[in-house]
């Protein structure tokens, strides 16, 4: 039964380029090889699935739960009740060879979150190839003749760029689940330290979380419209704190 809702807002800053794909239909000769994937006006957005999957994966490998199949999933009953990560962002309906006789629920629900437009400073609109992102061109090295081959045009959100309003909800159907919440920030502890979207390895895709407000909705507050009015982050506002100083947090949590 649900007893309430964590609601996580905030917002993630683009620390060095970011580029998460989009459609390349349409484009024309000279056109850009590979897009960003953008909205309906034109801007683009971090996709809630990328950034749900990219947590997972995270914690899948802190956790050592890669297995041969590369994914993880609970395929039993014991083995789901002391999952710290299929507990919080579920188990596909897809997956084969499930034998859990009990209700499974998503914890972790995490929205698109848009660009803020504002945060392409007129600074940076010089200094940027298209309307909200920049284009980068990168060649392929013959490592043989030390010649540059096959150049491509990769378009990608620019540094400095922000992302917001961010937003997760974590759902609580019992007590232990307060306990689980903290694997979500360890999740965006690791994210800082590791890639958002494509081609992290050659340096893009480092974001940061920043501005974080955590609210405690019971379902009462929901039967008597008092949402968001109980604010348990206790000032904390970027992961690192967050996990630190969770045990304060929880008590919070009533």
């Amino acid at each position: 039964m649900l007893t309430g809702k964590v609601i996580i807002s905030g917002c993630i800053k683009v620390i060095t380029g970011l580029r998460i794909g989009g459609s390349s239909g349409g484009l024309k000769i000279g056109g850009i090889d590979l897009n960003v994937i953008t909205d309906p006006e034109g801007k683009p957005y971090i996709p809630g699935s990328s950034l749900k999957g990219k947590l997972r994966s995270l914690i899948e490998k802190k956790e050592g739960e890669i297995t041969s199949e590369k994914v993880h999933y609970c395929k039993d009953k014991q083995s789901y009740e002391k999952c710290r990560i299929c507990k919080v962002w579920g188990i596909s309906p897809t997956e084969k060879d499930i034998n859990i006789d009990i209700p499974v629920y998503t914890r972790l629900i995490i929205r698109d979150v848009p660009l803020f437009p504002e945060s392409i400073t007129e600074e940076m609109h010089k200094n940027i190839d298209l309307q909200w992102t920049e284009v980068k061109v990168e060649n392929v090295i013959n490592r043989v003749k030390g010649s540059a081959e096959s150049p491509r045009q990769i378009e990608r959100v620019p540094a400095g760029a922000i992302f917001k309003p961010m937003e997760m909800i974590f759902n609580v159907f019992e007590e232990t689940d307060k306990e689980l919440l903290k694997v979500v920030f360890e999740a965006m502890e690791l994210l800082e330290d590791d890639y958002l979207g494509g081609m992290g390895s050659r340096g893009y895709g480092k974001v940061k979380f920043e501005n974080i407000e955590v609210y405690w909705n019971k379902k009462e507050d929901y039967e008597n419209g008092n949402l968001n009015q109980n604010k348990i982050n206790n000032g904390f506002t970027i992961p690192s704190e967050i996990v630190k100083n969770f045990s304060k947090i929880i008590n919070n949590l009533k």
